[in-house]
């Protein structure tokens, strides 16, 4: 009787810190549409290790019912980036947490690692960024890039609404 007790406060004892633990599980994310984003010609600020660009994007859901602009910047926190005569178009695929919808989400900041090279073309790779409060991601799936450049580091994204 004395054991059972024992098993028993001690599952009592744990059991908020279950809890705790269950809210740290990422919740798997699900596509929700895609941002295509265009880097505005001669917005740039480039210092070696640090660059930013002014951005346009354009949001459309999956079902194509909805469709956001954002305006922000984009660039290299830390890292190498340099380049001449670049022009950028990146397309994003989006994530989320949960699919509800709601206005102008996308809107924060957004950070991960980054690296590409562009000669004519370009080639590279960038992982997902996440949004600071890690209820989206941005995963890349189209880079176009002209110019003669390289970029690699830390990269950041950030959108706000631009309601035309």
């Amino acid at each position: 009787m004395k054991r059972n007790a024992t098993v028993l406060y001690l599952l009592i004892l744990l059991l908020p810190s279950g809890y705790a633990f269950a809210e740290h599980v990422d919740v798997p994310k699900q596509a929700i549409g895609m941002l295509e984003c265009k880097v505005l010609p001669h917005s740039g600020l480039n210092l070696l290790i640090h660059s930013s660009k002014e951005i346009r994007c354009t949001f459309t859901s999956k079902d194509k019912r909805i469709v956001e602009y954002y305006k922000g910047e984009t660039g290299i926190k830390f890292g190498v980036d340099i380049g001449l005569g670049k022009h950028e178009n990146i397309i994003y695929g989006v994530l989320a947490s949960d699919s509800g919808q709601s206005n102008y989400r996308l809107a924060g900041k957004y950070s991960g690692a980054a690296g590409n090279a562009t000669l004519g073309i370009s080639a590279g790779d960038s992982s997902p960024i996440e949004k600071d409060d890690k209820s989206i991601s941005l995963q890349p799936v189209n880079i176009k890039n002209a110019g003669v450049g390289a970029a690699a580091g830390f990269s950041y994204l950030y959108l706000e609404a631009d309601k035309r």
